[in-house]
């Protein structure tokens, strides 16, 4: 479904400030999958997704989706096929326009717009309809400004924006780290029920290795451009976030010092 063959990326080539973000790396999702992407900063997550929704390309290698060559495809053309939910929830919305315009404009997403009215009952229907699901109230304020909303209301509703016309391919990137804890959880929760319905081949990168094993189907850890891990299966079930850093490690050669205070919450909640 998704294919990246030897994709590399290097910025200020030549340079002293050279940066290598991606390094040959291959990666092969199948329809439905849900993974998700672990690694320190500057390991390439968020370069990764960048890639593959055409906001900057590839220095070599290829991505294709659904069989299609979309390496030099421009981001506005893989607008319709690639929903993406970023880090900040002021960003993915227009904060001056309505809820209900926002979501008039992602069911216009990768289809031409014309001069035809914007919002119709049907769509008007559809809108109320999708919005009730957050169990936010929202259906009832349509008509409020989205910059008028909370971090987490806003985001939730941008991750409604990002399915709502069911992509071919989800990119969240780290969607819920801005958020409260318990906002965060809701969010996640969402979206796993968004993913689920409709069989949404996704990738979300997370700062957070207990979600990282919970959610989805399968989990890679990167380092340096690269994939150093890809966990599925049994495997990952019987995986705790020990184990992940303990494999990182052993192929990497390297220590993630500075994540480990991931594992805090789950100490916490298991009552250590």
């Amino acid at each position: 479904m998704l294919q990246l063959k030897k994709a590399t990326k290097v910025f200020n080539r030549d340079s002293v400030n050279e940066k290598r973000a991606l390094h040959q790396l291959d990666l092969q999702l199948a329809a439905g999958d849900f993974v998700t992407i672990i690694g320190s900063k500057g390991a390439g997550k968020s370069t990764l997704l960048n890639a593959i929704a055409g906001l900057w390309f590839l220095d070599e290698g290829k991505i294709y989706l659904d069989g299609t060559d979309i390496t030099n495809m421009p981001d506005y053309k893989r607008a319709g096929l690639i929903g993406r939910v970023f880090q900040d929830p002021m960003v993915g919305t227009a904060a001056s326009m309505t809820i209900e315009e926002n979501l008039a404009l992602a069911a216009k997403r990768g289809h031409s717009r014309g001069l035809k009215k914007g919002i119709n009952k049907s769509l008007r229907s559809r809108i109320k309809e999708e919005l009730s699901r957050l169990g936010l109230g929202l259906e009832d304020r349509l008509s409020t400004p989205v910059g008028l909303l909370s971090g987490g209301q806003r985001q939730a509703l941008t991750l409604l924006m990002a399915t709502f016309q069911q992509p071919r391919l989800l990119l969240l990137d780290e969607h819920t780290a801005a958020l409260d804890p318990k906002t965060g959880e809701k969010v996640l929760s969402l979206t796993e029920e968004l993913v689920a319905e409709s069989g949404l081949t996704t990738l979300m990168v997370t700062h957070n290795i207990v979600d990282s094993l919970k959610v989805g189907n399968r989990t890679i850890m990167m380092h340096e451009g690269q994939i150093v891990l890809d966990i599925k299966g049994k495997e990952r079930e019987e995986m705790t976030p020990q184990d992940v850093l303990r494999l990182f490690e052993r192929n990497s050669g390297k220590q993630l010092a500075n994540d480990r205070m991931l594992l805090v919450k789950n100490r916490k909640s298991n009552g250590a």
